[in-house]
């Protein structure tokens, strides 16, 4: 009888260095325009090893498609007359439709028949009283598509995941609803990390949801983190925010939630921004998180950052862990790149930037 298989060790994070280098990966005067990236990217290596990406913003409040062969030079995936356009974009203003004003990848990744492909994304309405709002107040949803040619075109399949408190006739300015997704599959089920934000029961923090993966995560098929245990409906249930603690002065500060499994850790690993700046934690069961570890100090502390002071305040948005030898942002390793926005200090307008990390583990 042969030998059991070695337990693999966790590691703890020892440090997490990022680089004082910055680069500026899509610059002003790009044809995918400003606020490139408006939700955390996700990205798939390709049998030449080339890459797909799907990023949110441009301003198109929607979702374009990105071929690159380093991740720092893109093509668009979608153009119409030589320009590059989104391949997934708001369903149409002055609807009721969940995203009827904003339709932003979180997370892309194979279908159960491995040919497919899923996109978990963030959807927006902005119609209060009859009135479009610009962009605040707005109130989330998250939805699911599905591509059948490689993630050029994109098949809406619904809403799958929603806050508990619905969306009001009036709201008071920011967001609510469920917001920022990440999407990771494990131990056979698409895990969705998001953050939920609702004002009437006062219940906010990070969520979590599931679905098996041979359902595709079809509408109807998740089920929230609720009270120890994977028990209400992903449209409308009650959940447990996860005990996430980044800075003890300011608890609330807590968004954009990407979530890879470290191939390094051994472990989940998880970026967010809070109120130091963007934060690196890890997981062994995607519930319970150690303390977050400032790995790119915040500009200003986020909960003062504003846009309405001349000139706005500066920020670093929207993390992703990007290990460019792995097959898709679900899983990292000891060194990469930390891609964010970068705000421009004109309006909330952000550019993408990178930088080079290196954990060491204990």
């Amino acid at each position: 009888m042969s030998p059991p298989a070695p337990v693999a060790t966790v590691r703890s994070i020892s440090s997490f260095a990022v680089s004082l280098d910055e680069q500026d990966v899509i610059p002003p005067g790009s044809p995918f325009g400003v606020d490139n990236p408006d939700e955390h990217l996700s990205f798939r290596r390709q049998a030449d090893g080339s890459f797909r990406l799907w990023v949110a913003g441009g301003g198109s409040a929607g979702t374009y498609g990105l071929a690159s062969p380093d991740l720092v030079s893109f093509t668009s995936l979608a153009t119409s007359g030589g320009a590059p356009i989104g391949v997934l974009l708001p369903s149409g203003p002055r609807t009721t439709a969940f995203d009827a004003d904003y339709a932003g990848a979180g997370s892309v990744f194979p279908a159960a028949n491995g040919t497919d492909l899923l996109m978990i994304y963030h959807g927006e309405n902005h119609l209060f009283n009859g009135v479009l709002s610009s962009g605040n107040p707005f109130y989330a949803a998250i939805g699911l598509a599905r591509s059948s040619d490689g993630g050029v075109t994109w098949t809406r399949e619904g809403e799958i995941i929603a806050a508990h408190d619905p969306q009001l006739p009036t709201q008071a300015s920011g967001g609510a609803g469920a917001l920022t997704p990440s999407a990771i599959e494990s131990g056979g089920y698409i895990y969705v990390l998001f953050r939920e934000i609702d004002p009437q029961s006062k219940a906010t923090g990070f969520a979590i949801a599931r679905a098996p993966i041979a359902s595709d995560g079809m509408p109807g098929n998740w089920q929230k983190y609720s009270g120890g245990t994977f028990s209400t409906a992903g449209l409308g249930g009650t959940f447990t925010p996860l005990n996430i603690v980044l800075d003890p002065a300011v608890p609330g500060d807590m968004r954009q939630p990407q979530v890879s499994f470290n191939t390094y850790l051994n472990q989940f690993l998880m970026i967010c921004i809070g109120n130091g700046g963007v934060y690196a934690q890890t997981s062994p069961d995607l519930i319970n998180w150690t303390p977050g570890v400032v790995i790119l100090k915040a500009p200003v502390p986020d909960s003062t950052v504003s846009f309405s002071t001349k000139p706005p305040s500066p920020f670093n948005w929207y993390p992703t862990i990007v290990s460019t030898d792995q097959p898709s942002d679900q899983t990292s390793d000891q060194t990469g790149f930390l891609y964010y926005a970068k705000g421009t200090g004109v309006n909330s307008q952000h550019l993408m930037y990178r930088r080079a990390f290196n954990i060491v583990a204990e």
